[in-house]
């Protein structure tokens, strides 16, 4: 058996391509869609009724293109909406924060366990409760850096400002323990050579797309529902806005085997 429909991926922004590259490299020969919502990004710092609705607009635009499984490429997501929308949508789901957990875990050696995300997901409490639920023993900071989301999605990592903004923003971590890091945006893996500028080689930084993906395919694996194509899957782009500087981060970031990118509209 085999299933050729594609795995759905979605995001408030761009930062879920970080995940779709992971999906790429893990599974070549699967069709991909993906789904982000620049016109109301950030999700970050949003209610959480509204990341909610905002989410499910995503799923069904996925849905609609006949997905076979949905991949929430986003922490804030993954966070406040994918355990509702589990109950309301018969497809198989699947978010980043449980697997980033499992991953920090086993590559700590310390159980010193630092956490960057957007507000809403440090808000949430997700990460600590993931990783406490597999080590009661890990002791876990988080800090909210919001501001990297913007320093992604305008293409500013490597200036000056952007850079001290970084080193602010990390500095809680100065004088802390930690040996690992989650990444607990997807963003945030964009900026990973900036951050280990900051905290050096003693720090191990964490993407939980790589993981993620792992889970996926897996899964697929087990229920019978990998493609049996033979030749590179498709990678289908979806933008809610920004469709020109969205095109140029995607190809910087996958290179040329985009098949397509196009622009929709969500909600109303």
């Amino acid at each position: 058996m085999s299933d050729k429909r594609p795995i759905g991926l979605l995001d408030s922004g761009v930062g879920g391509l970080t995940v779709v590259k992971q999906v790429i490299k893990q599974l070549p020969n699967e069709d991909v869609v993906f789904i982000g919502d620049e016109a109301r990004m950030p999700y970050g710092v949003r209610p959480a009724s509204e990341i909610v609705e905002f989410t499910r607009e995503m799923v069904k635009f996925l849905i609609s293109e006949d997905v076979k499984a949905i991949i929430y490429a986003c922490n804030t997501a993954t966070a406040r909406a994918m355990g509702i929308l589990q109950k309301e949508f018969d497809i198989p789901m699947f978010g980043v924060i449980k697997s980033g957990a499992i991953s920090a875990i086993n590559d700590s050696k310390s159980d010193d366990i630092g956490v960057i995300a957007t507000k809403s997901t440090v808000d949430s409490g997700s990460y600590e409760a993931a990783i406490h639920a597999v080590n009661d023993h890990a002791k876990v900071i988080s800090v909210a850096a919001q501001k990297f989301v913007e320093i992604v999605e305008n293409s500013t990592g490597d200036t000056t400002e952007a850079k001290a903004t970084i080193a602010e923003t990390l500095a809680p971590f100065n004088n802390s323990d930690i040996d690992t890091l989650i990444l607990g945006c997807t963003h945030f893996p964009m900026l990973s050579s900036q951050i280990h500028d900051v905290l050096g080689d003693g720090v191990q930084l964490v993407d939980p797309g790589i993981e993620t993906a792992r889970v996926t395919k897996q899964y697929l694996i087990d229920h019978n529902m990998l493609s049996d194509n033979s030749v590179k899957g498709k990678v289908e782009l979806h933008t809610s806005a920004d469709l020109d500087s969205f095109k140029k981060l995607a190809k910087d970031w996958l290179g040329d085997g985009i098949t397509e990118i196009n622009l929709v509209k969500l909600g109303d």
